[in-house]
């Protein structure tokens, strides 16, 4: 069994975790590291809602290889950004908050890796969990902060919470022990890898595996 994601690095703090270790050897002085924290599917002619992760028989999160659950948050613009739409083009959920420097130092790099991929048909995605306090959702502002403070002009910055994001069972949402977290998604839908923490590098190599 492989879970749906490890921990690529900690160069700060990083609490308890069910995720395992991986095996593969990544650069250290190309990584971020993680911060802790604590504390039926729609068709696009439905008017869409930003409900969060969208729960169904045919889905969960534990493993690779399992297919993910539609997904539903308004983007840095305002509009509903349907993961299922997206099918058939290989997603790279990153999962950050405002409050963690390893996520916004991470975000420096998104625009850059959204440029290289986008042709390609891959899509890096920042979904943020917690605005600048912990455990409480980002607000508009601090999404369009976010966007102006990493020149972010064509990758969706989503806002999240972890009410819509979050199920410790992995099932209803993401059981996230840790920030950034990016988890992969194949053209299929289904999961193909993921890890917990940061590295420019290490993200293109996983996308080039999914396309």
């Amino acid at each position: 069994m492989k879970t749906l994601f490890f921990i690529l690095s900690i160069l700060s703090a990083c609490g308890p975790s069910h995720v395992e270790m991986s095996d593969e050897a990544v650069n250290d002085e190309t990584i971020i590291g993680a911060e802790d924290h604590t504390g039926s599917h729609g068709t696009l002619e439905e008017e869409l809602e930003p409900v969060g992760v969208i729960p169904a028989s045919d889905c969960q999160h534990i493993e690779i290889g399992d297919k993910a659950c539609n997904l539903r948050l308004n983007d840095q613009n305002g509009e509903v950004w349907d993961l299922y739409s997206h099918t058939g083009e290989v997603i790279v959920l990153d999962f950050s908050t405002v409050w963690c420097p390893p996520c916004q130092a991470a975000g420096h790099y998104t625009q850059s890796i959204q440029d290289d991929y986008a042709s390609a048909g891959a899509q890096i995605v920042t979904i943020l969990i917690d605005g600048a306090t912990g455990g409480v959702e980002p607000t508009a502002q601090e999404v369009d902060d976010w966007v102006s403070e990493h020149s972010i002009t064509s990758a969706p910055i989503l806002q999240g919470s972890r009410d819509k994001m979050f199920d410790p069972a992995a099932v209803e949402g993401y059981a996230l022990s840790a920030f950034p977290t990016y988890i992969y998604i194949g053209k299929d839908m289904k999961f193909y890898a993921g890890h917990v923490g940061f590295s420019d590098e290490y993200v293109r190599q996983k996308i080039e595996e999914g396309l």
